[in-house]
């Protein structure tokens, strides 16, 4: 009786394989070579982390306009291409060639003023905001002064003896004043200092903004000449799974803007015409913040809301109250009917996963990251789902 033996196969230098193993050598050899120059790449970055961090500092300064431009090209092309799409349909008669310029035209303004009008109505509105403060201190000193004596009459009938009240209002309304217009260290001196370091950048936006307009303007042109790049360099399947995985990103990144986009525009709605309701002053200023900081996923309408409620408090600070608790319950329609009709589906991430990705790209790089890391996450989360699709089909 023959004796069993394990099925074998020699390889080239006449060692048994395992029947059926497709890795010779050679290959084996490649993956662990490959494996330790990245191990020992890998090693030196974290025992040079500083020189390493300086030297991508340096290279993202150089691509900072490039990378502002791709950035602006992408938000205003969520808005071009309905804008084309209603041009062609209403404007059959007028020439094609004119379809692009007029539409581009269009968006670039729209985005730029709505962004330039959030700006130039905060600022103003923030220091009426602070002068009408200034002015209502006699009238907020009086009135606490009668709470307070009301308080002590009260204690004072169960042998509960508490200070007078005494506040120079003339020393207060010099203190606050100083706090809030101090030509060094004052609030209204300190927000304006950020607006302009802001515009400090105002070099690399122009840049980025030319750089966006051409790429909008050629962007036919330039996906062409892209993809017939890589189909050129990468072997077949990788080239056309790096245009698979281009694809899908560029649908979530755009399914991601524009529902956050309708997001902001129907919360900005609703507390434009709540605060006009319940006369809460600044409905337009401070509504129109909430708008922008909206399109932050989680955090961004209770910046938004933050900075409106110490507008209101400044001026009137009864109505802040009445602020904070609508902008409450606002926050519950947007997050239980809102934003899983609007925005909803279109990442696919579940709601554990977007808190994550947005604490974490917002620790990382600041509200770039906060904007940017819901996409980038859903890209990720989409193609691991993929991946593990895969790997159960085999």
């Amino acid at each position: 009786m023959e004796k069993k033996t394990k099925n074998t196969v020699g390889n080239r230098n006449g060692n048994p394989t395992p029947q059926g193993s497709n890795w010779p050598d050679e290959t084996i050899i490649r993956y662990i070579t490959r494996a330790l120059v990245l191990l020992i790449v890998f090693a030196w970055a974290l025992v040079n982390l500083d020189a390493v961090l300086r030297f991508f500092g340096k290279v993202l300064a150089l691509f900072t306009p490039f990378l502002i431009g791709g950035a602006i090209a992408f938000l205003i092309n969520v808005i071009l291409r309905p804008l084309e799409c209603c041009w062609n349909k209403a404007c059959r008669k007028v020439p094609a060639k004119l379809t692009r310029p007029v539409c581009l035209t269009i968006s670039t303004v729209l985005v730029l003023g709505i962004l330039f009008a959030v700006v130039f109505m905060m600022i103003p509105s923030l220091r009426e905001s602070g002068d009408e403060f200034i002015q209502n201190i006699p009238v907020y000193v009086e009135k606490i002064g009668r709470w307070w004596a009301g308080v002590v009459q009260f204690a004072a009938k169960y042998n509960i003896i508490l200070p007078e009240y005494a506040i120079n209002s003339d020393l207060l309304i010099e203190k606050v004043t100083t706090l809030i217009s101090d030509e060094e260290s004052g609030i209204l001196t300190v927000t304006w200092g950020a607006a302009t370091s802001v515009l400090s950048v105002l070099v690399d936006v122009l840049l980025g903004l030319v750089f966006a307009l051409y790429l909008l303007a050629k962007k036919e042109v330039i996906a062409a000449h892209l993809k017939k790049l890589i189909v050129t360099v990468f072997p077949q399947k990788k080239a056309q799974r790096l245009l698979s995985i281009a694809a899908l990103t560029n649908q979530t990144f755009t399914n991601f803007v524009s529902g956050q986009l309708t997001e902001a525009v129907i919360i900005g709605v609703l507390c434009f015409f709540g605060m006009l309701i319940l006369g809460i002053p600044y409905a337009g200023a401070v509504s129109a913040f909430v708008a922008v900081t909206a399109l932050v996923p989680i955090f961004g309408a209770w910046i938004g809301g933050g900075l409106g409620a110490f507008l209101i408090l400044l001026a009137e600070p009864g109505k802040a109250l009445w602020f904070i608790l609508f902008l409450l319950i606002l926050q519950q329609v947007e997050g239980n009917l809102i934003y899983p009709k609007v925005v909803g589906k279109s990442v696919g991430l579940p709601g554990l996963l977007v808190l994550m990705a947005v604490t974490i790209g917002g620790e990382a790089f600041g509200i770039l990251g906060m904007l940017f890391s819901v996409p980038v996450c859903a890209v990720l989360f989409s193609l691991y789902l993929e991946y593990m699709k895969n790997a159960h089909t085999f």
